[in-house]
């Protein structure tokens, strides 16, 4: 029979290794809300030599994973550096999501930056090698053999004499020896799951609709939450009418938090039901005023004396007093929201001295952290579950909706509440891409060359977050320099796929296309001529030579090229586009060509290439939030669409090896997408798109 263990007496008796042994097996969930610990459960965890490793007397790897899976495919990535370092049976490695309790990890658990499989690369490349070490030196004392003559195979060690042990076998006996220091990593030559495609841990279930997200999740007991949220930000509950929400049937409670005002109930439906009956008046004193409009206008004012310095080379004022011929230009970048598929929604409950919590989330940690402060506890007394993401691109680094839940939960203890906040709240409610205000000038001398480049930005969230990707790095500008203004808009905002190169590597790819067309120079001869970094320079040449750069194309078609550098990769793009009499936009072929230093997965970089297409295009073709006295206007999907199945162009995608270890990859496949079309409009109407997303009317 099973023990039965509370949650909490479970994960303090077993400590660091024990919050991987929670995670590398199914914990089934009796009906007062323990675990059942079963003797094979135990038995999953007899090896666990590192944070990440975890090996049974069934010979099953489970390596625990502390990175959240979004669909990018790292928790397949991070897996195969474990597995291949220890010739595991890939067939029995098994991915294990992040640590229930954050605050005894090693490391600060957050999903962003493009950093789950060049940061995961020498830790649990680390960690593989040192269980393997220590299996290899369990088998040989078995035998009473040298270490070195032991090899595996597949999870089995193999003796000089045909002796075999499977690591299943060796656990037990593993699990005695000292933890090598500095474990040899195996040379590149002898990898044999690292660089080649794998199919991904996580698709079967995905595509058999059995994967679990946060709104599936059931608990006994469990009540449903949906807030009434202010109509702009910062503005809050002066009153409100629930007469008319509590006369639907189902409801429990209807009460005001820090956030708005709540609705429980025995499900979704009924709770957003009665959220839509309240009468709530919100006192606007402290509100957000502003609308698009007088945001553009206050940037455009803002542009037009000098901003806080960000980079600076040379003397450009005088660098383009002397030009032959300058070139000046407005660039502008609107609010994008994240719009993933699964909108924002957390469980919790709060018990005496401790709380509970379900999230899909980036920010494990954060989130352990922000139920504490609004549970009043330690984080240790916060067991905080990562559950699969059903997109994020950013949105889920904010904790917000982890500290909504925890504050309604606080009004049941001991009940579960799962807050659901539904497409107009995800919409409405979120932390933007800033809008950007961009105003350009670059000087040429006499035989085209540039001499000096000018980029003044204008936007809100800190200079890091506006800045990213602005300074010309991979172009040759003996004189340039880069300032911004902090716009006094207070629109929250964001880090969205790419952070900062969203905006600037389509302005500068943008504007370095204008450069080339006034020096009377092929756009990518311009480019290539004028690029410092080699490995993006080998990356622009393949795509000129994939894109078929330079073959002529019918009237109303046009060929745009781009490149960018960012989260250490480097990627070009050429796209195709159409456009027809009626000003109608088609994107017909993008081919792409990233250096990603070594591809770990070389399908998921092809992926992750063609999924950061799709997402660009949505914000070249379609993105914008617009605000109307303080609030987002747009809702949902029919006014803020993004790229349809029918939509998609053709993709091409080749990988170019530039380096012995892998770099970014979910990002660096966004910013060259919106200025290669952009470019490629001016190839086939000779009208610059200077302004996003692009509208045919709005050509210059």
């Amino acid at each position: 029979m099973a023990e039965l263990l509370s949650r909490r007496i479970f994960v303090a008796r077993s400590a660091t290794a024990g919050a991987g042994l929670m995670l590398g097996v199914h914990l089934p969930l009796v009906g007062d809300g323990r675990v059942a610990v079963t003797a094979s459960t135990r038995a999953r965890a007899a090896f666990e030599p590192n944070a990440w490793v975890r090996v049974g007397t069934d010979g099953v790897l489970t390596v625990i994973i502390d990175e959240t899976e979004m669909g990018q495919g790292s928790s397949t990535g991070l897996l195969l550096m474990v597995a291949d370092e220890m010739d595991a049976d890939w067939e029995t490695a098994v991915p294990a999501p992040p640590p229930t309790d954050p605050s005894s990890w090693p490391r600060t658990i957050s999903t962003g930056g493009s950093t789950s499989i060049r940061q995961g690369w020498d830790p649990l490349r680390r960690a593989g090698a040192a269980a393997r070490e220590m299996l290899k030196e369990a088998a040989a004392r078995e035998w009473g053999v040298e270490v070195s003559r032991c090899q595996i195979e597949r999870s089995v060690v193999h003796g000089p004499a045909g002796q075999r042990l499977g690591f299943g076998e060796l656990a037990d006996r593993a699990a005695l020896l000292p933890v090598p220091d500095d474990p040899p990593l195996k040379d590149p030559s002898e990898f044999k799951l690292l660089g080649r495609s794998t199919i991904r841990k996580d698709l079967r279930d995905k595509g058999a609709g059995a994967t679990s997200f946060g709104t599936d999740l059931r608990l006994e007991g469990m009540v449903f939450a949906a807030l009434a949220l202010p109509p702009a930000f910062g503005a809050r509950v002066e009153s409100f009418d629930d007469g008319g929400a509590r006369a639907v049937p189902g409801v429990r409670d209807v009460f005001e938090t820090e956030d708005g005002v709540a609705v429980l109930a025995g499900d979704t439906w009924t709770a957003l039901k009665a959220r839509d009956a309240l009468t709530v008046r919100w006192d606007r004193s402290t509100a957000v005023t502003h609308g698009s409009s007088s945001i553009t206008a206050e940037a455009t004012e803002l542009a037009g004396r000098p901003g806080e310095a960000v980079e600076s080379t040379g003397d450009v004022d005088a660098a383009l007093a002397g030009a032959a011929r300058t070139i000046e230009a407005v660039y502008e970048c609107p609010f994008l929201e994240h719009a993933p598929m699964e909108p924002m929604n957390c469980t919790a409950v709060v018990r005496d001295g401790e709380a509970e919590v379900w999230a899909p989330t980036q920010s494990t940690t954060a989130g352990q952290r922000a139920a504490a402060q609004e549970a009043g506890v330690d984080p240790e007394h916060v067991i905080f579950h990562t559950l699969m993401v059903g997109g994020g691109f950013g949105r889920r680094l904010q904790v917000d909706y982890v500290r909504q839940a925890v504050r309604i939960a606080r009004r049941v203890p001991g009940v579960p509440v799962q807050l659901f906040l539904d497409r107009a709240d995800t919409t409405r409610h979120g932390f933007y891409r800033p809008y950007t205000y961009h105003h350009m000038r670059a000087g040429l001398d006499g035989q085209g060359a540039p001499i000096a480049w000018k980029h003044r930005l204008v936007g809100t969230g800190g200079r890091g977050t506006i800045t990213g990707g602005a300074v010309p790095a991979t172009y040759r500008f003996p004189n340039f320099h880069v300032d911004f203004h902090e716009g006094s808009w207070a629109v929250p905002v964001g880090a969205l796929r790419s952070v900062g190169s969203t905006q600037n590597g389509f302005t500068v790819e943008a504007f370095v296309d204008e450069l080339a067309v006034a020096s009377s120079r092929d756009p990518y001869e311009f480019r290539r001529e004028h690029m410092i970094d080699e490995r993006l320079r080998a990356c622009l040449d393949a795509a000129a030579e994939h894109g078929d750069w330079g073959r002529p194309l019918e009237p109303g078609r046009g060929r745009g090229i781009a490149a960018h550098f960012c989260f250490a990769s480097r990627a070009a793009h050429v796209a195709e586009v159409t456009v027809d009499g009626s000003g109608r936009i088609t994107v017909d072929r993008i081919v792409a060509v990233a250096d990603v230093g070594f591809a770990v997965n070389p399908d998921s970089v092809r992926a992750q290439m063609e999924g950061g297409v799709a997402f660009a295009l949505s914000f070249a073709l379609k993105g914008s939030i617009t605000l109307e006295n303080g609030g987002v206007r747009e809702s949902n999907y029919h006014d803020y669409p993004i790229l349809g199945i029918r939509e998609m162009p053709e993709v091409e995608t080749f990988l170019i090896q530039g380096g012995d270890r892998p770099t970014g990859i979910g990002e660096p496949g966004v910013p060259p997408v919106a200025p290669a079309v952009a470019n490629a409009v001016f190839a086939a109407t000779g009208m610059r798109v200077r302004r996003l997303p692009i509208r045919f009317d709005e050509l210059t």
